[in-house]
């Protein structure tokens, strides 16, 4: 794993089986959601019931109130902070600490604050102000909750955590979440889509490239995911920086149009 972390930028998919503390957090999702769901038998398991396609999807107050209610969850911080996760970050880091940004996720179609264009994760916290964000080697674990196929997963781009650290544009509602790549020219061969059954992830070097896979069907079914990372302080994550990105880092308040 850890070759394959440094030499591609990524992992193959690994599985992590966290029992109950996983089912907790499945239980909760559906307690959030249920309603919404399209009629069901309310015996059916409940891996089988956090795959169902939605009604229609949740306005953005609806669904804000249960992402914040998913995201400040006990059930949440569980599998975050379980050994299972901590264990696969070893295979990593020699002395893995939780990093200060982990995140629930859910995806749906035409949501457009769930679809995520070409970034580095570094280039996401990198114009942030907080401490506990800067200057960490922090890898990224993408575990999947309710699974993934090609058609609502992620993709990766293999060998480009080598490259540079690209300036990356604020995106309303996201914040640093597209690298502009116009002049950048990659293998799509590189691209990586991402398959999971529910419980597996994958985990990814922070420089390397990823984005949400573009919705070619308009389908209801929500895909479930949680961003989780861990740092290393005596892993030193060195690169080069986009001079734009740089000078936006330094002069902050100049206005994002002119980069």
């Amino acid at each position: 794993m850890r070759k394959d972390f440094f030499d591609n930028g990524f992992t193959n998919v690994l599985k992590i089986d966290l029992g109950n503390t996983l089912t907790n957090l499945q239980n909760k999702i559906y307690s959030c959601t249920k309603e919404h769901i399209i009629d069901h038998d309310s015996n059916l398991p409940l891996v089988q019931k956090i795959k169902l396609p939605f009604k229609k999807i949740p306005d953005k107050a609806v669904w804000s109130r249960a992402m914040n209610e998913l995201n400040n969850s006990s059930e949440l911080e569980n599998v975050i902070n379980s050994n299972e996760i901590l264990d696969k970050f070893k295979f990593i880091f020699k002395m893995p600490k939780r990093f200060n940004i982990s995140f629930f996720r859910a995806r749906f179609p035409d949501q457009e604050r769930a679809i995520y264009d070409w970034h580095q994760d570094e280039g996401t916290w990198y114009m942030s102000n907080d401490k506990r964000n800067l200057n960490k080697f922090a890898a990224t674990l993408w575990f999947s909750i309710n699974g993934a196929n090609k058609q609502d997963s992620i993709q990766l781009l293999k060998n480009s955590h080598k490259n540079i650290l690209y300036n990356h544009i604020f995106i309303k509602g996201q914040g640093y979440f597209s690298a502009k790549l116009k002049k950048f020219k990659f293998d799509d061969n590189l691209i990586c889509t991402v398959e999971t059954n529910p419980s597996e992830a994958v985990i990814f070097h922070p420089l390397t490239l990823h984005r949400s896979v573009p919705y070619s069907t308009n389908r209801l079914r929500p895909r479930y995911s949680i961003d989780i990372r861990y740092y290393d302080e005596n892993e030193k994550l060195n690169y080069k920086t986009n001079f734009l990105f740089k000078l936006k880092k330094k002069y902050s308040r100049i206005r994002e149009w002119m980069f």
